[in-house]
């Protein structure tokens, strides 16, 4: 028996070839997109899981509330893991990684290999204590893991880039120089295999941290935090009391007595305003958002809400395609349904072949889909920036598929399997059912479900997209437009400063400053405390950054100073003074500030101008405290462009290097750029938003498409009838828009305060944002509107400019 119904089906199927392909591309899509998101999702989840004892492992986490915002830091003392390790019993191990720029090593580093005389340019090294390797039970290729970073000035290596500089060698034993520093060699020790691609650490070289202190006492004070902390906890611990337990610990017996000590004051609102977390390993790739100083780009758990709903979304979409059509196409089919009855077919029968059919179009889909997924996976690859890949090997996978198949053919498929086996045989060849004529309850109920889905992504679009423009278009307090960033000039040494000079000289460069502090994501950030001169111990203290910079850098970067002057090389006092931003004026409570002296760790200086504020980090931060201090920070240097032909100033500036560093090639990058590449991530989500809302609305058009078909086929002799009495092509064209045009409108008016809300929450995560305002969702509804007259005014044409005869002449 099911054998007669896979015929039945297949012949239906055949039979009505626009029906199943309208079904079967919809369908396709939606599993496509399915399949690729899904992927994303679990990629994005599994960060970390296979690292072991990964769920006994947290990084701790300092949080505080100013202004009613919670910000997270992830930066502690030196001290501190060996502290938690010797005072609390449920700590197994504690290690710490430093990664900041700001420190000799960390970052990024030009290397030379022992034995060459070539420079190259590396990415990804951090300072990690020996406890890193066994905590994230990093795995060795050559050398020892147990003793690979115990030894002052020796590192560890990716086994990938072992393989770009020794071949098959083993390196052990061999060094490395960086930045030119040929006094000091780093001894490789051991080579790491890669770091997973779902790992949230992205190293390829660990330098020991054995015998390293970042200043003068730094490994004892709690009030200089440069370090990430890792614990790895004993099973079976109470986490969230053992998280209690510690934080007043550390605050009350050694973070709050080393700030007073050192002239801090701090708000005296015990945990709701200071507290330390601790965050499972396991979430740091989803839950980061809200911690400032990342160790390197996050996700988003709401960005994974987003994706996971907006594919259930299309396969929904999808689904209802298949629903609307198979009952708008009873009519057609209840003679057939008729007969069978009167020859003796059951219910269960006709309940069999209907859902056969559904299961037939549903497996061909999900064949049709994987094959889509497969073609669409490098562009989906570049869209959002992750190595995710189709598992042809994991069984799971095509089980899942199957899995996946039968279950929504089913549940597509169930209600018009149920609606069409129930006709009674005497309606149906008396002739009196007609049912599928018109739009019913459910199929109208669908059609609405579908366009508000449509209209709620088409607001999520515009409302990132307008985000976007907003972050990359505001008014930021300096000039990014024709800046080039000019990296590794620290390795000029003592020839910089007349580099610098040489570059001033050259046509169209209007001027050029060396620092490393730039309001760019990625460059040296320097966080200090700071106080009103002789008011320490007795005015809370503010926190803010200490950058330092050289004479030319607001002229450079166009920040405008709006009171007082400028540094000036020619002032040796300058070096005790400082220029701040309005921020900083403001937290400091200071009136006319040209002239007031500010202390920073005890030592003073004079208050000569006063910077305009600027955004130096993401806007989703607010505008913080900033210090400009005079000196030397020399690995960046950036120029400032007065011309046109920015090609030709790029090949002049690489000349000039080549003259002073002719063994090593000038990197450089633009400004503008690199501020684009700050909000990465919100352009992919933006990019990804626009790729899913446009197949989402597609496919949504391809049943509403085919659904107006139907409509118009089943009433072209009432369509011929009225033609014949007189009715104009604008009343039959409104005749058969204007129901399908109806439910769009109750479907903008479900979908908008949705959207809203939804869009409205994703916004909090900017301190600077837009509104998501009603001309957005006007656009979004009247977009929708004339999609849907779009799709369906070619079969509404179609059927109002047909003869009538046509359609009468068997009548």
């Amino acid at each position: 028996m099911l054998r007669n119904s896979f015929k039945i089906a297949r012949r239906n199927l055949l039979k009505n070839k626009g029906f199943t392909i309208i079904n079967v591309l919809g369908l396709g899509l939606g599993v496509a997109a399915c399949i690729l998101i899904t992927l994303y999702i679990i990629h994005e989840s599994s960060y970390d899981s296979s690292v072991a004892n990964a769920d006994h492992i947290y990084r701790m986490i300092n949080r505080d509330r100013e202004d009613g915002k919670i910000n997270d830091g992830v930066h502690f003392s030196a001290n501190t893991g060996s502290t938690v390790l010797n005072d609390f019993g449920e700590v197994v191990n504690a290690g710490r990684l430093n990664d900041n720029d700001l420190f000799y090593g960390a970052g990024s580093n030009e290397i030379r290999i022992e034995g060459q005389t070539s420079q190259y340019y590396e990415k990804g090294f951090t300072y990690a204590d020996q406890a890193i390797i066994d905590i994230m039970d990093i795995q060795m290729v050559y050398g020892e893991a147990a003793t690979a970073l115990t030894e002052p000035f020796t590192l560890v290596i990716s086994e990938s880039m072992s393989k770009k500089y020794f071949g098959d060698r083993n390196p052990v034993g061999m060094s490395i120089y960086l930045n030119g520093n040929d006094s000091q060699p780093f001894r490789i020790n051991g080579v790491m295999k890669d770091f997973a691609s779902n790992s949230h650490m992205d190293y390829n070289f660990l330098l020991t941290l054995k015998g390293v202190e970042f200043g003068e006492g730094e490994q004892t004070r709690w009030i200089q935090n440069n370090y990430y902390t890792y614990l790895q906890l004993r099973p079976g611990t109470d986490v969230e009391a053992f998280q209690k337990k510690m934080s007043d610990r550390l605050i009350n017996d050694y973070i709050k007595p080393a700030f007073i000590a050192g002239g801090f004051v701090l708000p005296e609102n015990g945990e709701d305003y200071f507290s330390i977390r601790l965050q499972p390993l396991k979430d740091i790739n989803l839950f980061s958002g809200t911690i400032d100083f990342e160790t390197s780009k996050r996700n988003d758990i709401k960005i994974i809400w987003i994706f996971g709903i907006v594919t259930l979304f299309i396969l929904v979409i999808a689904s209802i395609n298949f629903v609307n059509l198979s009952t708008a196409k009873s009519a057609n089919r209840a003679k057939e349904v008729g007969i069978k009855k009167v020859i003796g077919s059951s219910k269960k029968a006709l309940l069999q072949q209907f859902l056969t059919e559904s299961l037939l179009i549903t497996f061909i889909a999900f064949v049709i889909g994987v094959f889509l997924a497969f073609i669409i996976l490098p562009f989906f690859q570049e869209l959002s920036g992750k190595a995710v890949q189709i598992p042809w090997s994991s069984p799971y996978f095509f089980l899942a598929i199957v899995l996946g198949a039968f279950f929504v053919g089913i549940l597509a498929g169930i209600y018009p399997a149920f609606y069409l086996s129930r006709f009674k045989p005497s309606s149906v060849l008396k002739g009196k059912l007609a049912i599928g004529s018109k739009s019913n309850r459910l199929r109208s109920g669908l059609v609405i479900f579908q366009f508000a889905i449509s209209i709620i992504l088409i607001i999520g679009t515009l409302t990132v997209n307008k985000q976007m423009s907003f972050i990359l278009n505001s008014k930021l307090g300096f000039e990014k437009e024709q800046v080039v960033q000019l990296y590794g000039t620290n390795m000029l040494r003592d020839k910089l400063t007349t580099f610098k000079e040489e570059l001033k000289s050259l046509n169209g460069i209007k001027n050029v400053s060396v620092s490393d502090y730039l309001p760019l994501e990625g460059t040296k950030r320097n966080g200090n405390g700071f106080v009103n001169e002789g008011r320490d111990n007795l005015d809370e203290t503010v926190f803010g950054q200490a950058w330092v910079i050289d004479e030319d850098y607001l002229n450079t970067l166009g920040i405008n100073l709006i009171e007082g002057r400028n540094f000036s090389e020619d002032r040796t006092s300058d070096t005790r003074t400082t220029i701040v931003n309005q921020q900083m004026i403001e937290k400091l409570n200071l009136k006319n500030p040209i002239g007031k002296r500010i202390s920073r760790y005890g030592e003073t200086y004079e208050i000569i101008g006063v910077v305009e504020d600027f955004h130096f980090d993401s806007m989703k931060q607010k505008v913080a405290p900033l210090c400009f201090f005079l000196g030397m920070s020399p690995s960046i240097t950036s120029v400032k462009a007065s011309t046109d032909d920015i090609e030709g100033l790029v090949q002049a500036i690489e000349n000039k290097w080549s003259e002073f560093m002719p063994s090593m090639e000038l990197r450089y990058a633009f400004m503008d750029r690199s501020f684009a590449n700050m909000y990465d991530n919100v352009s992919r989500i933006r990019s990804i938003f626009i790729s899913f809302a446009i197949l989402a609305i597609f496919v949504a058009c391809l049943g509403l498409f085919a659904l107006s078909a139907f409509m118009v086929e089943q009433r072209r002799k009432e369509i011929s009838i009225r033609r014949v009495l007189g009715a104009s092509f604008r009343n039959i064209y409104k005749l058969l828009t204007v129901n399908f045009l109806s439910l769009i409108g109750i479907a903008a008016l479900i979908a908008t305060p949705l959207a809203w809300y939804a869009m409205s929450r994703w916004l909090e995560d900017f301190a600077y944002r837009i509104e998501v305002s009603w001309q957005i969702l006007l656009l979004s509804a009247i977009i929708s509107i004339i999609i849907a007259v779009l799709t369906i005014s070619y079969q509404s044409i179609s059927a109002a400019f047909t003869q009538p005869s046509k359609n009468l002449r068997n009548e």
